[in-house]
C-alpha cells in the first residue's frame, strides 16, 4: 500500500499545480489542438508536449521460488527543449519505485536504476520522425532492484505517423562505467516497437514489447503489453488514462513471469509552467 500512497501524493500534487497554471493561461490554451491530436501525440515519444506521467505495474510470479509479486510506480516526465526552429532536445528520465513481496506476507521496497534518455530530433511536420542522443543510467538504491552500476551509451527511436497511427522502434545500449555488479551489470540493450491507433474519440489502443538483454549474463525479460487509454480535459488541461493486461514473453531469472497489468495517468502541462 505503500507504494499507492506515494503515486497518490504525487498525482494531487501535479493536478492542483497544473490547474493553478491553467487558471492563469490565456483562453485560448489548448483550444487550437483537438482532444485527437493530442492523444496522437502522446503516442509520440518525440511530441513536443510536457508531458507528466505516472505508471503504475504489477507483476507476479517473481524471486527463486517463483512466489512473489512485484509493484512498480515509474514517473516519466518528458521535457522537449528547442535548440533552435530546426531541431528540439527531447529529455525523458524515467524513475522507478518498486516493492516487491515475498509468498509469506512481507514486502520491501526501493528505487530500481534511472535512466535518462535523450534525443535530438528535428523539428517537423512529416511522418516520419526520428531522434538519437545519449542515454545514462543511475545505480539502483539495493541490488534486489536491478544494477548498482552506472551505465552510459546511446538511444535512439525512430517511427511513421500515416493517418491515425504511429509505429516505430526505440532503443537504447548501455555500457558498465563503474560501481558495483550486485543486481547485474549496466552492460543492456533495450528494444521497444511499438504501434498505435488513435481514433477521432481521442481514444488510443497501443501494443508494445520492452525487451531488455543483458549481455553477460545472457538474460532477456521480454514483457509485452496491450493498453488502451482514453485523453480527457481535466478542466483545460489534458489527461490521459490508460489501462491493460501485461504478459512476459520471456524472463530474466527469479524476475516475473506469466501475466500481470499496467495503469497509467498522463498530465499535459502548459509550458509556461516552465
Amino acid at each position: 500500500m505503500k507504494i499507492l500512497k506515494v503515486l497518490f501524493v504525487a498525482l494531487s500534487a501535479v493536478a492542483l499545480s497544473a490547474n493553478a497554471q491553467n487558471a492563469k493561461e490565456a483562453p485560448g490554451t489548448y483550444t487550437n489542438q483537438s482532444n485527437e491530436a493530442i492523444a496522437k501525440e502522446l503516442a509520440n515519444p518525440l511530441a513536443n508536449l510536457i508531458q507528466v506521467p505516472f505508471q503504475y505495474n504489477y507483476y507476479q510470479n517473481a524471486g527463486p521460488d517463483k512466489k512473489d509479486t512485484v509493484q512498480a510506480v515509474l514517473f516519466q516526465p518528458v521535457i522537449p527543449l528547442a535548440i533552435n526552429k530546426d531541431y528540439n532536445y527531447i529529455v525523458r528520465p524515467v524513475v522507478t519505485l518498486e516493492t516487491i513481496g515475498n509468498g509469506s506476507g512481507g514486502s520491501n521496497s526501493g528505487m530500481g536504476p534511472t535512466m535518462i534518455e535523450t534525443f535530438f530530433s528535428p523539428n517537423t511536420n512529416s511522418n516520419f520522425l526520428w531522434g538519437a542522443g545519449p542515454v545514462l543510467q543511475l545505480p539502483s538504491s539495493a541490488y534486489q532492484y536491478g544494477s548498482k552500476q552506472w551505465g552510459a551509451g546511446v538511444s535512439a527511436v525512430a517511427m511513421y505517423r500515416p493517418g491515425h497511427w504511429t509505429m516505430g522502434l526505440l532503443g537504447y545500449q548501455t555500457f558498465n562505467i563503474g560501481g558495483s555488479s550486485l543486481g547485474g551489470t549496466a552492460n543492456n540493450s533495450y528494444v521497444q516497437p511499438f504501434i498505435a491507433f488513435t481514433a477521432s474519440t481521442a481514444t488510443t489502443v497501443t501494443l508494445m514489447a520492452q525487451g531488455s538483454f543483458n549481455n553477460d549474463a545472457k538474460s532477456a525479460s521480454i514483457p509485452i503489453y496491450l493498453t488502451v487509454s482514453q485523453l480527457f480535459r481535466l478542466d483545460k488541461l489534458p489527461v490521459q488514462f490508460a489501462i491493460g493486461p501485461a504478459y512476459y514473453a520471456a524472463s530474466a531469472p527469479n524476475g516475473p513471469s506469466g501475466w500481470g497489468g499496467r495503469a497509467s495517468i498522463s498530465f499535459v502541462l502548459p509550458k509556461s509552467m516552465f
